[in-house]
Order: structure tokens, then sequence, then C-alpha cells
């Protein structure tokens, strides 16, 4: 409680305004006036605040312009002829209640107040409140307010832990100072001092509450900077926490006490105010009272706070790890304060609790859950550095969490873990012996929670917090790596559906250890300005060195670091039914071994990019490279022995549908790729729907791929480049999501189209969607509808943040690979109708596609074409630079039915 005045830093001029109009029929011009010079004085503060004033002092500010606005209003009409003979000010006190009473005014915050009146109101006090009240919503002020005797405000308050909250940080603003007086006296002894244990408990539980899932995760994608992990709120519940148990509202009046230092609160503070500075800017930027850190706002408030580097997304990238590092110190300190005020005073039961304490040696004791520490940690740590880790085995053998006291004291004695201790073999056993047990990822946290893991492996602590800007990855580096070793280790004893085969290989890895040391390091490398090999390649030189890695663990972890996407790009965005990806990609890998651990970081890295990024059909995708580059590994030959084995197998499955004659056209019709990237089932397929084919317009064939949740499509027509655009222009008009497709020119005309679609979540076998696209694609075909008229039909899905989005599109067209196609690489905001309008474009030039990859990371779309131009590279500069500029064009159109 506060009753203590603050003047407004830029001073007050009421002169431009008149006084109050007695008529509230003739305020309009007064109202007007005020509003002015509210605005204008807000305006002075939001300037200050662009140019660099800290979080705590524009709040501060706001607050002071707030007071002196309410004072002077209820001054000036006081002294109207209404109520100037009432002495009105004596009949009740003024209070500001919550944030307002906190003194932590932002921008667009609520203006909570409470009116202390007697058990027995005046008619002219009460007319006056109305009145006011008026007055404030006239001027544009959003005022919520009670009105209520002490004793009303004392009995709520023991009702309802809200209004109790409410009633801690309070300030006096005008009116009679001795009801408020007397109503801070009341709520000392009848609220604030009763049921401590009960309010703490009650306040603890409402933390876990309004943090919602997620796992209490500070570094979560879009954080709410109020009442999220580490958010102002968690601050807030120290500040009571402390009210309540020591009667002080500043932590810095706890008094002497070695649960929290001067240079903790220090920092504590420091976060508080950085945090309070980004929400000042957040409501200047949003213009509404957010809290709510998007995505699609954090560029440009990461730029009002002068985030400007050159790389706009390394801006946002440094905010962010910068907003991150301080909501972590604000989650940790605050918890430890809170903690303290909770076991301060500890109940008979908990004393009790004490004789089932447990030793385990050198000073640790165990307590129910958690391990404490006799006498001074910090002196046994300075005395025996090793303690830190029997600390952490302690924990793993023994189901135990260093209690909050014990966590501050490795947080305040890391340093002793130096360059020099860290290079000692003990290091090394501790952390690889750690790894070696199937359940480290717990381990993990438990180290990372208490900053010891970035201090014994510096290149994981430079990860703390460190974000990616590109609406992909929804965890930070630090967050990331964990949860890749969290799934890697549900492998053990998994069962789940479609993942038989990396079960298997993970249980049967020998270098299960080496392969989490290597995910811990994913990061390497990946700070701004320093994305080089040659970083990279010093950075594990010097890992090796203090680790003291056998030269067999320092080559398998540089290629693990140096290559650790190349399987997820491989599978995702090229083709790899070409001899020469697979050639090249099991090159790279050289031997089965490192086939597999790059296969399961693959895996564990798409499960914890963001919950849904792993799919059956991405599973399918870098399961079939695996088993494509294996059999390299194994048979080099087998890629040039591919082709004549598929035909073998076709005769041998159609002998007796049809004859060699037949067989053997079907396949000198089409291009030498057909039989290496066609399985022998597929070519036998397209052999039964061209012979039913006759003299239809096409023919539809579908088919669900259970094992990889979805549907196959293969269409078989004379339509040629029309084909691709009609099918998928269906299929849009459906809102299917489109993963692949192969297309095969025959010579006589007839074109195979193999495309498949994505199963839907609820309804995966749905028959009547096909139905309705097969009756749909007949219409197209027989012109008796156009695509046009189906896309303009479609329902759509379209959410207005997606819709906001700003991503210019990026073409990439290369003719360097060993192939008879054109490479087209195109990546733009991430859409339903992509793909068709890149169909319509092709179509357009004349263009045949002969491969297409469809995915996404995040907000992009990422598509990957094989094409050709009258069965030739595309080559020329200006008919690139045209196709190029067309398809930039259209993948900024909106409406689909403009360009069909």
């Amino acid at each position: 409680m506060n009753d203590s005045i603050h003047h407004y830093k830029f001073g007050l001029d009421f002169s431009p305004v008149q006084n109050v109009p007695e008529d509230p029929k003739e305020r309009h011009a007064f109202f007007s006036a005020f509003k002015t010079l509210l605005n204008d004085e807000k305006e002075k503060i939001r300037t200050w605040h662009r140019g660099g004033a800290g979080g705590r002092e524009v709040i501060q500010t706001h607050t002071c312009l707030i007071d002196e606005v309410i004072r002077h209003l209820i001054d000036a009409l006081a002294s109207n002829p209404l109520y100037s003979k009432s002495n009105i000010l004596e009949e009740f006190a003024l209070v500001a209640v919550g944030g307002y009473g906190r003194g932590e005014m932002n921008p667009l915050s609520d203006i909570d107040l409470l009116f202390l009146r007697p058990e027995k109101v005046k008619k002219t006090t009460d007319q006056f409140i109305q009145d006011l009240i008026s007055i404030f919503w006239g001027i544009g002020l959003e005022i919520g307010h009670s009105c209520r005797s002490i004793k009303e405000c004392v009995q709520l308050a023991k009702q309802d832990l809200t209004i109790k909250t409410s009633m801690i940080e309070t300030r006096f603003l005008t009116g009679q100072k001795e009801i408020y007086e007397s109503f801070n006296r009341s709520f000392d002894k009848d609220v604030l001092k009763k049921n401590i244990n009960k309010f703490l408990d009650s306040k603890l539980n409402e933390k876990y509450a309004r943090y919602g899932t997620d796992d209490e995760l500070v570094c979560a994608q879009e954080p709410n900077i109020k009442d999220g992990p580490g958010g102002l709120r968690d601050y807030h519940t120290a500040l009571w926490a402390t009210a309540v148990r020591f009667d002080c509202l500043s932590i810095r009046e706890i008094g002497p006490n070695d649960m929290i230092s001067s240079g903790e609160v220090d920092m504590l503070y420091e976060s508080v105010n950085f945090i309070l500075r980004v929400r000042n800017e957040l409501h200047y930027l949003v213009g509404n009272k957010s809290d709510i850190l998007s995505l699609d706002i954090q560029k440009n408030l990461a730029m009002n706070l002068g985030y400007t580097e050159a790389n706009e997304a390394a801006g946002v990238e440094n905010f962010m790890q910068e907003y991150f590092l301080h909501a972590t110190n604000i989650y940790k300190f605050s918890h430890t304060v809170f903690e303290l005020c909770r076991q301060s005073n500890r109940s008979i039961k908990e004393v009790l609790s004490t004789f089932t304490k447990k030793s385990l040696g050198e000073g640790f004791i165990a307590n129910a859950s958690k391990l404490s520490m006799e006498g001074d940690p910090g002196e046994r740590f300075q005395k025996d550095r090793t303690l830190f880790l029997k600390l952490f085995d302690l924990c793993r053998k023994n189901n135990l969490q260093p209690d909050f006291r014990l966590k501050r004291q490795l947080r305040r004695h890391k340093h002793l873990l130096d360059h020099e201790f860290i290079k000692e073999n003990a290091v090394k056993e501790f952390l690889f012996s750690l790894l070696e047990n199937p359940h480290s990822e717990k381990s993990l946290r438990l180290l990372h929670e208490s900053e010891i893991l970035g201090q014994i492996l510096p290149e994981f602590g430079r990860a703390h917090c460190m974000v990616s800007y590109d609406f992909y990855h929804r965890y930070t580096a630090d967050e990331h790596s964990l949860r890749m070793v969290r799934f890697l280790e549900e492998l053990i004893n998994s069962t789940g559906h479609g993942l038989e085969e990396l079960i298997r290989i993970y249980q049967d890895l020998p270098e299960k250890p080496l392969l989490k040391f290597a995910v811990l390091l994913m990061s390497i490398g990946k700070d701004h300005g320093s994305q080089t090999d040659c970083n990279q390649g010093e950075i594990l030189s010097t890992i090796t060195d203090r680790f003291k890695l056998t030269p067999s663990e320092a080559e398998t972890l540089h290629f693990l670091i140096t290559n650790q996407i190349e399987m997820i790009e491989t599978a995702l965005h090229q083709d790899i039914h070409e001899p020469t990806i697979i050639k090249n990609f099991a090159k790279r890998v050289e031997n089965e071994e490192r086939l597999k651990l790059l296969y399961l970081m693959s895996y564990a890295d798409l499960r914890a990019v963001a919950p849904g990024t792993w799919t059956s059909w991405k599973s399918v995708l870098l399961s079939e490279l695996y088993h494509r580059a294996l059999q390299y590994l194994e048979r080099p030959a087998s890629l040039k022995e591919k082709p004549q084995a598929t035909s073998d197998a076709v005769y041998q499955a159609l002998q007796s549908e049809f004859p060699v004659a037949e067989i053997e056209h079907h396949l000198d019709q089409l291009h030498e790729d057909y039989l290496r990237s066609s399985r022998s089932d597929e070519i036998a397929l397209h052999l039964r729907l061209i012979r039913s084919l006759g003299g239809k317009k096409f023919i539809l064939n579908h088919q669900y791929n259970e094992a990889g949740n979805f549907h196959h499509l293969t269409l078989c027509c004379l339509a040629k480049l029309e084909a691709f655009k009609k099918l998928v222009g269906t299929l849009t008009a459906k809102n299917l999501n489109i993963l692949g497709a192969r297309i095969y020119l025959k010579k006589d005309g007839i074109v195979i189209l193999s495309i498949q679609v994505g199963a839907a979540k609820e309804d995966p076998q749905n028959l009547q969607i096909w139905k309705a696209v097969k009756q749909n694609l007949g219409e197209v075909f027989e012109g008796k509808t156009s695509l046009r008229t189906l896309l303009a039909g479609r329902t759509r899905y379209v959410t207005q943040k997606s819709a906001a989005l700003a991503i210019t599109p990026k073409i990439q067209v290369d003719n360097s690979m060993q192939t008879p196609f054109t490479f087209v690489r195109i990546e733009a905001r991430d859409h339903i109708g992509m793909l068709f309008k890149i169909a319509t474009v092709f179509a357009e030039f004349g263009i045949q596609v002969h491969r297409a990859k469809v995915s996404t990371k995040g907000d992009r779309g990422v598509d990957v074409f094989h094409v050709s131009l009258n069965d030739k590279k595309i080559v020329f500069p200006k008919l690139i630079r045209r196709i190029k500029e067309k398809l930039v064009q259209i993948l900024l159109t909106e409406k689909l039915e403009d360009i069909a």
C-alpha cells in the first residue's frame, strides 16, 4: 500500500481547458478540449519512449499523467456550484487499485479506481461519483471502478482471491485520507495477515493454470508477456507473496536473506524494465492492451525498439532472444522469491517431515522428492567442484529435484566450472554417462534449468533462447535440441504405428550417446555472422579436444553437425528417383552407420520443429531415401540395374494379361527415366488403365495408402499440357492438399499423371470426396464447367493472419543437374491454390511438368519441379526471366478464379 505522490515529468497546463460546465449537455466542447490536451501529453510520452526511455520510466510517467488528470477533474468538479457547498471530498477516498495502484500504467492499461465511502453514502456524494465517472468516459479514460465501504472491501477480499489481490497494492489519490488509512489498517489486520499459506497455495495453482499447456515453456513462439511463463504476472505474484509474508511491496525490503542477493534483485528489475518497455511498444503498435507477441508483429516491434540490423530476420531473432533471456530471469527469480515466501513459515507437518530426511553422503540430504545440502553449498562447491556433477548423479539415480535454495546456489556458483575443469575427464564421463541413460532428457532439462549444462557445454549455452524467425521453428534452439533428445529416447519403448523401422534402428544403435551429444550441438555456427563451415570446423575441433573424443567419434560428430539437414532437404525437395541424386547423397553419407544416424536425426528434427511437422508422408519420403541410399551403399551397381529389374518384374506380373509386344510397345513409348522412377506394380496399373481408356476423355484411379496416410491418384488422358492443370485445379477447388506428382508422356500423346494427396484427419478414407472429384474432373474435360467456376465456388479457409503475411516469391531455375529436365524451385506464402497457380503459368508457356514435390516450411510453400519445353531444357535467359516475372505476378494474385 502506497500513498506517495509523484509529479508528472513534462508538467501539465490545464489552462487550455475551461471549468467543467454545470449542465452535462453543455460539456461537449470541454470533452473535446480535454481529449486534445490528454492526447498531446500521451504523444509526448510516446515520443520519449521511442527515443529510448526505460520501460519503468514510461509507465510511471504515464501513471503520473493519469493521476494529475484525475485529481484536476475531481477538484474542478468539486468546485462546481452543484457540489462546492457540500465538502464533497471529505465524504470519500479515491484509491488506485490493481496495476494502476502499483503505478504500472502501460499506455493502454486499465485504470482501476476504488471509491471508499461511509456505510451510508449521501445522495450528493453518490451523484458526484456518477457525474465524475461520466466525465472520465467523456474525455476518453477507460475507467473500471467500484464504490464500497471499508467493511464491504474486507468482506469481499475474504471471499474473492482476485479482489484480495487487487487490494494488496493500492495508492491514495485524493479525498479523505483518514478513510484510506482506516482501510489500510482493517485490510492488513483482517485480510492480509490471515490465511497466508492458503493464499500462497492458491496463487501457485493460479500461476500454473494461466500458463496453460506447452510444458510451462518460457520460450513460446508467440509469448504472452503478461500471463505466460516469465511474464509480468510472475513478477507480480512474487510481489504479492512478499507483501503477505513480509509486509512490504518491494523485494529489496525483504531484508537480509541468503535466498536472493542485491545483485539478483538488480537483474530481476532490469528484466522487468525490459519487459515493461516491450509492453509499452506493443500497446503503441497494436493500439490496444494486447499482451501477445504474435509472429506477424514481432518484426515491426523489434524495429521500433531499435533492433535494426541489415538483415530484418536477424533483428527479430536478436530481439526475441533478448526477450526470452529476460523472461527466463523473471521466471527463475520470481519463483525463488515466491518459494522463499511459501517456506519462510513452515507448518508443523513440514517440520515433522524433517525426521524422514535421508543422508546421501557428502552433505547431500534427500527429503521426499527434493535434494538439499547441509551447511553452505557455495563453500562446499568451492572446495570440491566435482560435487556439481555428483549432485546431478544423485538426482538421476534417486529421482530427485534440487530444492529451490540449492538451484539458486548452482546458478550463483556455476562460474566455478571453468575451462580447466571442463577439460578434465570427469566432465566427459559424467556427460556421456548421463547420455547413455535411456531417459537422459529429464536430467538434461534439470541441468539446463540450473544453468549448468550451458556451463559445461558452452556451445549449447550459446543456443539458449536462440530464435529462428521463419514461422516454421516453434521453439528456441536449446528447447529444439532437448525435444529432439526426447523424441529419440521415446523410440526405446515406442510401439508407434509407422515408426517400426526407426524404432528398430535406434534400439540397435551403439552410438546413442554420441547421437544425442550431436543433437545438443546442432546450433553450432548458426549465431548471426558466423554461419560458415570454417567457423563450424573450428568449434568442433575445440569440442573434440576438450572432450578428448576419439578420431572416430570426432569424424562422426563433424559429419552429423555439418550434414544435419541434408537428408531432410534431399527427401523433401529433390527427386530421389534420379540416380545422380541418390549417388551424390550416398557418397556424402559414406557408410551405413552414418546413414542410420542421419535418418534418426532427421526424424527427431522434424518431430521437434513443431507439433504436426512430422507426417506420414514425410515418413514415407525419408524411408524411401534411406532404403535407396542403403541399397546403393551395399551395391552401387543397383542403380544401373534398377530399370532392367523393374522391366523384368513388369513382364512377370503381366504375362497372363498382356502380349509381350504390347508391354514392349508401352515401355518403348516412354522416356528412359520411366523405369527408374516407377515401381513394377505402378507400371502394371498404367497398362491396365490405358487399355481401359479407349475413346474416353480420361480415366482416373484412386487408391488409399494407409501406411503413408495419403491418397494416390493416377490419371490417364490425352490432354498433355492441360492434364496437370486440370487435375490440380479440380483438387484445389476441394481444398485438398497435394503432396507430389510425377507425369509421364507417351509418344502417342497419352499422359500418365501420378499424384499424391494428403488424407483428411477426420475421415481419411472418405470415398464421397473422390466421387465428387471424378465428377467435377469429367465436367471440366467435357467442357460442361470451367475451372474458374469450380474455384469460385470453393470453401475458403484462409485465416486473417496467414492472409496478412507478405512474402515475395522466390524462383530458382537450375540447368546444372545431370538430367534432361530443368529444375525449378519456388518459394512463396503458403496458401491453398499455390500449386494451381504455378501449373497455370507452366501451361501458358507450354512447359511440361515431369516431377513435382510440394512441401511447407511454416509460412512458406516450397514447391520443386522438373520441367521441359518441347522435350528440352529451358535455357534462354529472356524466356526464363519472363517465366519468373509471370510466376511472381500470379502468386501474388489473391483470387484463384481470376487466373483460371
